[in-house]
């Protein structure tokens, strides 16, 4: 119960702000795997914020090395966190897998500057937000989570980009227009998905299609747009888009 208690505490304090997409992927996730959905979701937000907000590079690394150990330590059965002790024996082989490459994903974005041009944007959502997606569809034993998910974690990926401080207007119209392409591309994928995917694939898209095309705020429209999604209601012009 203790654990389960610092778990909800830790997670509720990094999936409070209502404008992240992965605060309602959570909320309109299956229950029987909505205990590891919030539990990879803050995970994923608490690496996410120390390659973006730690200015001290050793502090960040030290802090990505801590994970990696706690990965390895999950798989071990030694788990040590609130969070990982949550997801100890209750993962398929292959999330656990997932989670590693999450953070090796984290490991790399940290490498690297600023998001200057398309192609930066791009290599930052192939090492975030799809990495992300293979670990939430993994939860669900889909073997080929990460082949299946590919486009789809991408446009999930470069939607969490939009509206980043500094990010040069022309360049945040090029990364609405290719999170529009791939979520087209990949909307049966979408459709099919388990949940969150879905939730998360059409937030993107409204991100992605809003004018101006990051705004990231909370309201009805987006509520209602999740609760669609995870009904499997996606985004009408989203299948339409390139047909």
């Amino acid at each position: 119960m203790g654990d389960t208690s610092q778990m909800h505490d830790w997670a509720r304090e990094r999936l409070a702000d209502p404008g992240d997409d992965l605060y309602y992927a959570v909320l309109f996730s299956p229950r029987p795997q909505r205990e590891n959905i919030r539990a990879i979701a803050a995970l994923y937000t608490e690496l996410e914020a120390t390659v973006t907000h730690f200015r001290d590079m050793h502090v960040a690394r030290t802090k990505l090395a801590w994970w990696r150990d706690e990965i390895e330590r999950l798989s071990a059965g030694n788990a040590a966190h609130p969070v990982t002790r949550t997801l100890a024996g209750s993962m398929p082989a292959a999330a656990e897998t997932a989670l590693g490459d999450m953070i090796t994903g984290m490991e790399l974005i940290l490498l690297e500057g600023p998001v200057t041009d398309l192609t930066t944007a791009r290599m930052k959502a192939e090492r975030g937000g799809a990495r992300l997606a293979a670990a939430l569809a993994a939860l669900f034993s889909k073997d080929d989570a990460g082949e299946l998910q590919s486009d789809l974690g991408v446009g999930i990926g470069l939607a969490r980009l939009l509206g980043q401080a500094g990010l040069d207007a022309t360049v945040q119209k090029e990364i609405a227009r290719t999170v529009q392409a791939l979520l087209a591309t990949s909307h049966p994928a979408a459709a099919a998905a388990p949940q969150p995917l879905g939730v998360l694939a059409a937030l993107a898209w409204r991100a992605a299609t809003d004018t101006p095309p990051a705004r990231r705020r909370s309201d009805p429209g987006r509520v209602y747009t999740a609760w669609r999604a995870a009904r499997h209601h996606l985004p009408r012009k989203m299948s339409k888009i390139g047909a």
